[in-house]
């Protein structure tokens, strides 16, 4: 079961001998990861200084990526998905959407090692991308960020801290079979027409990979390598679509209208794919101080949907990134690199040997920061970074191949003080000047009180700022007919403040913490579903102001020696818009597992997982045309999504220290989502076909040599 638990050890303010001494607080620092690994208790995401989570002023979840692989996921959504509250991660129709406590993966910033990517519409991005085999450990923070991490973070961040092997080799491979979705196409001949599209989308449900990683003297390499493979399925709805107008949406109504349609609801078509994804780090130390590295990843993926075009989807992408870190024993250390991410979207012939390029995008971030640790009780950091972001596509004008950029940089500075063993605060203020719409500041403050060693309080005050992207200001793109997607070039830019206030209480193997926020946005962008002529339009628009406010909890508890319990629930308030919801988030949410684990300390070791996901209903209105008495009005429908509740079942038998074998239960009791939504508004419910099982093997080959 993936551990979120806070770092237990306790942790006095540090001395100035201590900053002072690289040696010992290295030492320091490993001891302590040693003792409080299980719990995870070292992060950088909150402050970008590496410190114990118990000290740390800013709330952090952090799951542990081999308990996420031990558990049972396949992915990284569904491990996402079934362990963080308040988050919906799906993959339909028309790609994958993300939502988190009210908010769309516009303010949810991913990264992997601290660095930016960039990819699909939306601000969504291509999730099967990451490879979770490679993930040492995940970080999540909530609430605004800006300050540290620029416009993209106004709702959370969430930083993905991929493998370092200590170890002179380390070498692990694995395999997993799962059952198919559907099976649509028994016995597809080459001498078909549609051969190809009949193979495609009945694909296996594969996936294996490989990790490998050498430590020699100053050198240091990281490589993993993932292949993966799904089907494509159908949803159904039994029932025909219905639209209720209410009364409170359409002043022209004196009660509620349902309107029943007469044509049942085609199935809504999830995509199969098949990717591979590899990375590859490399870490040279020539002497003490100066630390070097070079990564590069490269990912290629095709898309299968149901429609039978002779197309589908082809998708790449490379990134590269260096950097070099020297300090000066722990006074100072200055860090300068360069990222850059570049991502290519194709439409791809299914019989020919053609492809068309549809959609190309091209990040590039240089950096520099310096820390500071001289004066007593500071940890001073500055930087800089600069972010180019270049989008080539044939969705800006009259289906041609159109170029748009948008260029910011960015400056910040934070001291995270510690006055006393029971006091620490973080200060800090970033700006950011966009090219296309001026100058920006942020500011941020945040404190954590230690009451004694059991109880903490933590308040957080963070100032945040979006520009419209690239895609909000300029996309204008027809899909066959059906419904628009329309940028538009007047949007303003949005802010929002975010305070919120938590308590944390730990005493043995029990951990509780829970936090209260409210988000509040002004000139919000958001898109809204609209009809003109009877025709769909997705249109991005400035809302005049949206508050979010909500409450968090998370929970551990390890007891009978060999049980854990964890759970976590999230509540949210998102106002409406002149008594409109257009957002499509659940205002509850909750995660619970419950795990066993025995060791007999003679090669054999059992663990069972049970995790449950519970996503609320969903309610929120679009925009719509009714006729009444004659007359045409322009009118909102009210659409609503059943609550649901997914569960997972894994049983994992470790054989010595080089293999693993685990099997489970995806969905183990069957649920099928019955209603898919109205028009086009099935964009937030579970893909999902049914229980499905699947096993997983795992083998440490560098452990089994050796024995």
């Amino acid at each position: 079961m993936p551990l979120f638990l806070l770092a237990t050890v306790p942790v006095s303010a540090q001395t100035e001998q201590d900053h002072c001494d690289s040696a010992k607080t290295v030492t320091s620092m490993k001891d302590m990861q040693k003792k409080t690994y299980q719990l995870q208790g070292v992060t950088v995401t909150g402050s970008k200084v590496l410190r114990p989570i118990k000290v740390s002023p800013v709330t952090t979840q952090v799951l542990d990526g081999k308990a996420l692989v031990d558990a049972g996921y396949g992915n990284l959504q569904q491990a996402l998905l079934m362990e963080t509250p308040g988050l919906n991660i799906q993959k339909v129709g028309f790609g994958n959407e993300l939502n988190m406590d009210g908010l769309d993966a516009r303010h949810v910033l991913f990264l992997v090692d601290g660095e930016r990517m960039t990819g699909d519409m939306a601000g969504n991005l291509d999730y099967e991308r990451f490879n979770l085999h490679a993930i040492d450990h995940i970080e999540i923070i909530k609430g605004g960020s800006s300050t540290l991490y620029g416009s993209m973070s106004s709702g959370a961040v969430i930083n993905m801290i991929t493998k370092k092997t200590s170890k002179p080799v380390s070498i692990e491979a694995g395999v997993r079979w799962g059952q198919m979705n559907e099976r649509n196409y028994r016995n597809p001949k080459k001498k078909d027409f549609l051969y190809m599209f009949e193979k495609d989308v009945d694909r296996p449900n594969l996936q294996t990979w490989l990790s490998a990683g050498l430590h020699q003297g100053k050198v240091t390499s990281q490589t993993d390598v993932c292949y993966s493979s799904s089907d494509a399925f159908n949803l159904y709805q039994k029932k025909n679509d219905t639209k209720t107008y209410t009364a409170e949406a359409n002043g022209f109504l004196n009660h509620d209208v349902t309107v029943t349609s007469l044509l049942p609801r085609p199935p809504m078509g999830v995509e199969g794919d098949e990717h591979v994804s590899m990375s590859q780090k490399l870490y040279y130390e020539p002497f003490k101080g100066l630390e070097l590295q070079a990564d590069g990843t490269g990912f290629f993926m095709n898309t299968y949907d149901m429609i039978q075009d002779l197309v589908f989807t082809q998708s790449k992408d490379f990134s590269w990134g260096t950097q070099g870190k020297y300090a000066l024993k722990n006074w100072f250390s200055v860090t300068a690199g360069l990222h850059t991410d570049f991502y290519y979207r194709y439409k791809r012939h299914e019989r020919r040997d053609e492809r068309m390029k549809v959609y190309n995008s091209r990040i590039m971030e240089p950096f520099f920061v310096l820390e500071s640790h001289c004066l007593r009780g500071h940890d001073l950091q500055m930087g800089i970074d600069g972010f180019s972001d270049r989008l080539t596509s044939d969705r800006f004008v009259n289906r041609r191949m159109t170029s748009r950029s948008l260029k910011e940089t960015e400056c910040y500075l934070q001291d995270e003080w510690t006055p006393s063993d029971q006091w620490m605060l973080s200060l800090g203020v970033r700006t950011d000047f966009s090219h296309q719409f001026g100058f920006m500041w942020m500011p941020k403050i945040a404190a954590k009180y230690s009451v004694n060693d059991h109880l903490a309080l933590r308040a957080d005050y963070s100032m945040g700022y979006r520009s419209p992207s690239i895609k909000e200001l300029f996309f204008n793109w027809d899909h066959l007919g059906m419904f628009m997607i329309k940028g538009n070039e007047y949007l303003k830019p949005e802010k929002n403040h975010y305070f919120s206030f938590g308590a944390e209480y730990t005493h043995g193997d029990f951990f509780f913490n829970g936090t209260a926020y409210a988000n509040l946005f002004r000139h919000k962008i958001e898109g809204v579903w609209r009809i003109y002529d009877m025709q769909y339009n997705f249109e991005y628009t400035n809302l005049d102001n949206q508050t979010l406010a909500g409450l968090d909890g998370l929970m551990k508890w390890k007891f009978l020696r060999h049980w854990i319990l964890d759970a976590s629930c999230s509540y949210v308030y998102v106002s409406k818009e002149n008594g409109l919801q257009f957002n499509t988030t659940s205002p509850y949410a909750a995660t619970a597992g419950l795990g066993y684990s025995y060791d007999n300390r003679r090669n054999y070791g059992l663990k069972v997982n049970l995790n449950t996901s519970l996503m609320g209903e969903k309610t929120y209105d679009v925009q719509d045309r009714l006729t009444v008495d004659g007359i045409s009005h322009k009118a909102y429908f009210r659409c609503k999504l059943p609550a649901y509740v997914l569960c997972n079942l894994n049983i994992l038998q470790d054989f010595g220290t080089y293999l693993k074998v685990s099997a489970g239960v995806n969905n183990l009791f069957n649920y099928k989502p019955k209603t898919l939504g109205s028009g086009l508004t099935a964009f937030s419910i579970p893909a999902t076909a049914g229980a499905r099982v699947y096993v997983q093997m795992e083998v440490k080959l560098d452990a089994l040599f050796h024995k």
